[in-house]
């Protein structure tokens, strides 16, 4: 995401919720050249309070798969530390309604069932958009989906 792009919608989003999708996370803890910097740029802007950053419980679910499966505390301490301790963003429950908004997403637009419940938890905490890397998620009353690779020089 080219740094002029993500300045723009900084200060569209300023003082407004925003919601991160898994891949946010992933790309900062690999380092993903030409990703990670943009995903840390949103999360200093969380952490200065130019935006409300929130994700849901399922984010911090799929963080800790592989290094729970690597049997690699240093690697879940460090999952554990950017998503819940650090305070850049709240971690949302997902409750009974989120799961049956969730449900009729995915009916609606062939979604899988990670995605439908990520938007329908970011629509739930009533986030301006949803950051993620998935061009397939559809756009929401109320609900835009910036997409990470909107830099046309990104593959």
């Amino acid at each position: 995401m080219a740094m002029e792009l993500l300045d723009r919608l900084l200060r569209r989003h300023r003082g407004r919720k925003v919601y991160f999708d898994t891949h946010v996370f992933v790309y900062v803890l690999n380092g993903t050249p030409g990703l990670g910097e943009a995903c840390v740029a949103w999360l200093d802007a969380c952490l200065r309070g130019d935006v409300m950053g929130v994700t849901g419980d399922l984010t911090l679910a799929e963080l800790l798969v592989q290094p729970l499966r690597a049997n690699d505390a240093a690697a879940v301490g460090a999952v554990r530390e950017m998503v819940v301790a650090s305070g850049a963003v709240s971690v949302l429950p997902h409750d009974r309604a989120c799961f049956e908004q969730a449900a009729l997403l995915r009916a609606r637009h062939g979604l899988k069932m990670p995605d439908a419940l990520h938007l329908a938890t970011a629509q739930a905490a009533g986030a301006a958009c949803l950051v993620t890397n998935d061009r397939r998620l559809p756009a929401l009353d109320g609900l835009d989906i910036v997409s990470l690779r909107d830099n046309p020089d990104q593959p």
